[in-house]
């Protein structure tokens, strides 16, 4: 958690006000540099960090900032305002604590989608601790705006959220759950992006719109997450707590009755809560996480068919094949034919390059 050494800040303002948050990180007008007409990016290593923020006002009720910085101190922001809001964190890492009034000390210090409600005059504080890898995403949504910007209708929305948009919930999560592989790679990707320009707030606007689906999809499907009795926590944890495991052992995944052994079930009671959890067996998991990356590997074309089969832990290329087939379609040699014929780079300036083709 961010000691509490912090910079200390007189200054306070709305989340949504983007000049102020776009250059509050330093002092030097070489920290900056304007990528697009609402997006700015902050080079942290100007002000003795390193790494990057990119600063993005998607319209006056959106603020986004797409984050993979280390400050080289803990820093104090303050902030003021007189409309209700909603958060949206979705992090590899960080190290960050809220204060909202007088409410408890909201931490985030995990990998983990968290959905927050941040009612309207409460005074913020939020301390970033220095020296540590904050890499994620962080979006504010005027509360009032939040439905009507992605087309839904109360119905369509969880409870709590109905309760966060309307200005009538409390302040604190809405909801929060750990990463799982396809959200980690979406913000990896994101987080990554080669884009330039308007085309990065275009992607930017569109990766935020699908975490909005995913946590909304997530409060309405995961038990934990839509409020039913807490007897089902532990089946929760079981099954987050198999994923875990799995998203570590995919290639070589253990035998599903040791997994169990190790988390403290049986078999049995760990596949069912998975299947609910997730909507995929053990065995499916691990099958899809393994043809992905032999997808990744055929197309990237540098190791052949024997060495992709090894990496995602076959054998013999001859089962790899039959199960990569019997997944995909086609084989992995016609599947590897249908790579594009040179690196594209989508970096500004590369297109048309004959050195680059």
């Amino acid at each position: 958690m961010p000691s509490r050494a912090a910079k200390p800040t007189e200054d306070a303002w709305s989340p949504l006000d983007f000049d102020q948050e776009a250059f509050r990180a330093g002092a030097s007008e070489h920290s900056f540099k304007r990528f697009a007409r609402q997006g700015v990016r902050t080079l942290h290593a100007h002000e003795g960090g390193s790494g990057t923020s990119d600063t993005v006002r998607l319209d006056q009720d959106l603020l986004l900032t797409v984050i993979n910085c280390v400050l080289p101190r803990t820093t104090r922001w303050r902030y003021d305002t007189d409309e209700a809001l909603i958060m949206l964190r979705a992090s590899l890492c960080c190290d960050v604590a809220f204060e909202v009034g007088s409410s408890a000390q909201l931490v985030f210090n995990r990998p983990e989608v968290t959905l927050v409600c941040l009612p309207k005059g409460r005074p913020q504080t939020v301390d970033i601790a220095g020296g540590v890898r904050q890499q994620g995403l962080v979006a504010i949504f005027r509360a009032s705006a939040f439905a009507a910007r992605y087309g839904l209708l109360p119905g369509d929305l969880p409870p709590l959220v109905r309760d966060a948009v309307t200005g009538s919930a409390e302040v604190g999560r809405i909801a929060s759950f750990p990463l799982d592989h396809r959200l980690a790679a979406l913000l990896a990707d994101t987080i990554d992006t080669r884009l330039e320009g308007e085309m990065r707030v275009l992607q930017y606007a569109g990766r935020l719109a699908e975490l909005v689906a995913y946590t909304l999809d997530a409060m309405q499907h995961v038990p934990l997450l839509r409020g039913t009795a807490l007897n089902r926590l532990r089946d929760v944890e079981l099954a987050h707590a198999a994923l875990a495991r799995l998203e570590h052992s995919y290639r070589k995944p253990p035998l599903f009755a040791e997994l169990a052994s190790e988390i403290g079930t049986n078999q049995n009671k760990l596949k069912a809560v998975f299947k609910e959890a997730f909507g995929v067996t053990m065995a499916e998991y691990c099958l899809e996480r393994r043809m992905r990356e032999a997808q990744q590997l055929l197309l990237a074309a540098t190791l052949t068919i024997a060495q992709v089969a090894e990496r995602v832990g076959y054998g013999h290329q001859s089962s790899f094949a039959a199960a990569f087939s019997g997944h995909v379609g086609m084989s992995p040699r016609q599947y590897r034919q249908h790579r594009a014929p040179f690196n594209l780079s989508l970096n500004a300036g590369d297109v048309g390059d004959p050195a680059r083709t």
